[in-house]
């Protein structure tokens, strides 16, 4: 995969042969094809790969007796931190969101969007949000996230000020709120 995940960013889903994925990881086709039978499941898992290895990673900062905001905050700034520290995941993610493997199915059917869809169906229980569906709510933030991201990516030196980060946290916050 992460071979993949080097390729993809650099050439394309498209541009991308099978065979050379293989021959860049030493191993055959007829390995790759075991693991993914098409090139279609390779990129699909990779997709529940990295928001896997994601939700793994921000569920460990979320913290028991969290407020709403601070549980969204927490998720929102463990995907900044994630992406900021794995540019390959970040590029694929882009590459996968703005491709026909994306759409609303594969996204909700994961753990971690479905985590984030109950913060803010709990959100809007509260009279917290904006009346929007909870899945645009989500998508939202996470917008605000890439945003984020690339602006960090071009400006590498404020990738540890934590004041600019919260700072944008609480425009993506006020994006949403009532």
């Amino acid at each position: 995969m992460a071979t993949a995940r080097k390729l993809f960013a650099q050439n394309g889903f498209y541009g991308t042969p099978t065979a050379k994925i293989a021959k860049d990881a030493g191993v055959s086709n007829g390995i790759l094809f075991h693991y993914f039978p098409t090139k279609d499941h390779l990129i699909k898992a990779m997709y529940f790969d990295v928001k896997d290895r994601i939700f793994d990673y921000s569920l460990s900062q979320v913290y028991k007796g969290a407020t709403l905001k601070e549980s969204i905050y927490t998720l929102w700034l463990a995907a900044v931190e994630w992406y900021v520290e794995n540019p390959e995941d970040f590029n694929f993610m882009l590459q996968f969101e703005s491709s026909p493997y994306y759409s609303v199915e594969t996204e909700v059917s994961h753990r971690h969007t479905q985590l984030t869809i109950e913060l803010m169906e709990k959100g809007l229980e509260q009279g917290v949000f904006k009346n929007i569906q909870p899945f645009l709510l989500f998508q939202i933030m996470m917008k605000m996230v890439e945003t984020t991201v690339q602006y960090l990516q071009l400006n590498s030196e404020l990738q540890e000020d934590f004041a600019f980060r919260n700072g944008l946290f609480e425009v993506a916050w006020d994006a949403v709120k009532k």
